[in-house]
């Protein structure tokens, strides 16, 4: 039970954060532009790639994507993770503008404006250092080969 509550605490903590924004928008007037045909499809695509890099932590990793509970025993480099080295954040992020666009709400872009800000900070003092403390030579192999935020899609 400790162990699902551990695992839950982060997506609920996500849709706290996310109904917060919302409650800016309506507290404070604010509207932007509905946009559902292209934030449907970025919900669904965002979702689709969070889904599979979870899998892929699952079968290949022995772990969670979650950077605080059951790490991956194993560097993941397969999947998505051959393009990129962040794929779950581009997930959530496509998941975050999908929303912002569907409802209107100028409260999720700024939402989606500090998550940018966190997470980069995050991965670079905690995440990053952690992986190359675990994974040493490998880890270092795979940033030099695989950029962090923007996909490549041939080999280098």
């Amino acid at each position: 039970m400790l162990a699902l509550l551990r695992f839950l605490w982060f997506p609920t903590a996500v849709v706290l954060v996310t109904l917060a924004w919302i409650w800016l928008d309506s507290a404070l007037g604010w509207r932007g532009m509905q946009l559902p045909v292209l934030g449907w499809p970025l919900i669904a695509l965002g979702g689709l790639l969070a889904g599979w890099c979870t899998a892929v932590f699952r079968s290949l990793g022995k772990g969670t994507p979650h950077p605080f509970t059951a790490k991956t025993r194993r560097l993941v480099i397969a999947g998505p993770y051959r393009f990129v080295r962040n794929p779950m954040m581009w997930g959530v992020g496509a998941i975050q503008v999908g929303l912002a666009l569907l409802l209107a709400s100028v409260g999720l872009w700024i939402g989606f404006a500090v998550f940018l800000i966190y997470i980069n900070v995050f991965l670079r003092v905690y995440e990053e250092p952690d992986m190359e403390r675990r994974f040493r030579d490998e880890y270092r192999e795979y940033c030099r080969r695989v950029p962090r935020w923007w996909p490549r899609f041939r080999r280098k």
